[in-house]
Formats: C-alpha cells, structure tokens, sequence
C-alpha cells in the first residue's frame, strides 16, 4: 500500500463519508417506513441518536484500521471530525438552527462513539 492510502488521515475522510452514506441509508429507510407503515414520529430523536453513534463507530474504526497507534485520539478526531461537518451542514441549510442541548449530545456521543470505534479499530488491527 502507498503512504497515502494508509494515511490515517485519507481514512478518516474516507470513514467520515462511509459513516454519511450509513447515516443517509437508516435515515432514508426510517422515512420510507414511517411513510407506507404505522411508524410514527415519536422515534426520529432515537433513531438519529443511535445513528450517529453507530455510525461514528464505523467511522472511528475505519480510521484507526489505517493508523499505526493512538487508536482512541484517532477515533475521537474521526467522531469530532463527523459533529464538525454535521453542525456545519445544519447552519448552512437551516436557516432558524440554533443550537441547543441535544447538539451537546450529539457531539458529546460522536466523540465517544468514535473514540469507542479507534480503541475496537487499532485493537482489532493488532491482534492479527
């Protein structure tokens, strides 16, 4: 492999768009149920909840698998690097956005499920 695909780095770019593409599939499939079942609205704040975290997660261990240490600093920047863009995109596409305590618990489940997700990542790397 190249030094630029084992960039932790170009992983965590990489993990942040893969944890998008996830987050974008629940969220799409969540709506297309709520659409044609009985699903209600009442689970849309879980839902994303859960999301976010699984998919920092993802995107935690899909950074640290191209790091050599630092699993958990790697996984939390990838997490940070996911809020960043989320908060980001909210501000720029919802005009009457303001942030509230839930973002505090978004960010705050981003950082651990991405800190969560370098510690399985690197650990699961070196245990080969």
């Amino acid at each position: 492999m190249s030094a630029i695909t084992r960039s932790p780095l170009a992983a965590m770019l990489r993990g942040v768009l893969i944890s998008y593409i996830l987050t974008g599939a629940v969220l799409i499939t969540y709506a297309l149920l709520m659409t044609y079942t009985n699903v209600g609205e009442e689970h849309i704040p879980l839902t994303a909840v859960i999301t976010t975290a699984a998919a920092c997660i993802v995107c935690g261990f899909i950074t640290a698998r191209s790091a050599l240490s630092r699993g958990l600093i790697w996984g939390i920047l990838s997490g940070l690097m996911y809020a960043a863009t989320l908060l980001v995109s909210a501000f720029l596409l919802i005009p009457a956005f303001v942030p509230s305590a839930s973002l505090a618990i978004t960010i705050t489940l981003a950082l651990a499920g991405g800190g969560l997700g370098g510690i399985l990542g690197i650990n699961l790397k070196h245990s080969k």
